[in-house]
């Protein structure tokens, strides 16, 4: 059974390593070295507010929702920058359930808007969960 917890900063590691495998496969087919993919985690949950839930089985991580606070005019946004599981685990309701945990957390901190940025193959699962499209075109520039 999966259960859900508020990640801390000594599941880096683990959460890290669910992170390489999760986005080892398509759509991603990224390869992750462990340095990099710390960094990452690390990074996200050193933001301001930075925080996270985790999905765990059997004392493994098989998912988790990072992000951190974005003080905006008036409220405080959450921005998720990374919601994965991990292979084998997917399409069985365990992103559901990290998100539901996720916002029932931001709800006690007073925090009523998340945002993210999706890929095209994965909006379909964040408007089941309740999510929509604004306005606002993810903009970038390689240099």
């Amino acid at each position: 059974m999966t259960g859900y917890r508020q990640a801390n900063s000594s599941d880096i590691p683990a959460l890290a390593a669910a992170m390489s495998r999760a986005y080892s496969e398509a759509p991603w087919n990224e390869v992750w070295k462990e340095d990099r993919a710390i960094r990452r985690v690390s990074s996200i949950l050193g933001n301001y507010g930075g925080f996270g839930v985790a999905a765990v089985e059997n004392g493994e991580t098989v998912g988790a929702a990072l992000g951190f606070i974005d003080p905006y005019a008036d409220e405080d946004f959450f921005f998720v920058s990374e919601l994965f599981v991990v292979p084998g685990r997917k399409k069985q309701g365990i992103g559901r359930g990290l998100l539901e945990r996720l916002e029932s957390e931001l709800r006690a901190k007073g925090i009523i808007v998340i945002q993210l940025v999706s890929i095209e193959h994965n909006t379909g699962f964040y408007r089941k969960c309740g999510y929509d499209c604004d306005g606002v075109s993810m903009m970038f520039k390689r240099l």
